[in-house]
């Protein structure tokens, strides 16, 4: 009896310790929704040719977990994002940006560029 509920208890402490830590790296940072691109100069903009929204995550929803996610993209001079860097956010919903910037197509340009993304997961109700 009491080993039964000493595990009831260790996994309870487990699933607190775990939406502890996603909590503690949730970002709450109120950026205007959608995806916005900064670091860039009028005179470097490069235009977004081919774009795929991030999906909300199902363990975002579960635990709603809302926020902005930031990465710095490395865009090659052919258009394709080669890079993806991690800038803030959390980590569940930045996961979900990096996996949809990877497959962004930029125009065409003479050098590479960084471009910072970032994106307000909202949960619409």
């Amino acid at each position: 009896m009491i080993l039964n509920y000493s595990t009831r208890a260790f996994r309870l402490l487990k699933s607190a310790v775990a939406i502890l830590i996603v909590t503690l790296f949730w970002n709450t940072l109120a950026i205007s929704p959608a995806i916005s691109q900064t670091s860039q100069t009028q005179a470097n903009a490069r235009k977004l040719k081919v774009s795929v929204p991030p999906e909300y995550p199902e363990l975002a929803r579960k635990m709603n977990i809302q926020g902005v996610a930031r990465v710095l993209l490395t865009v090659a001079s052919d258009g394709r994002v080669v890079g993806v860097k991690e800038l803030g956010g959390n980590p569940v919903l930045v996961a979900s940006l990096v996996q949809a910037v990877r497959k962004w197509k930029y125009e065409a340009a003479d050098h590479e560029s960084d471009i910072e993304v970032r994106f307000e997961f909202t949960q619409n109700h």
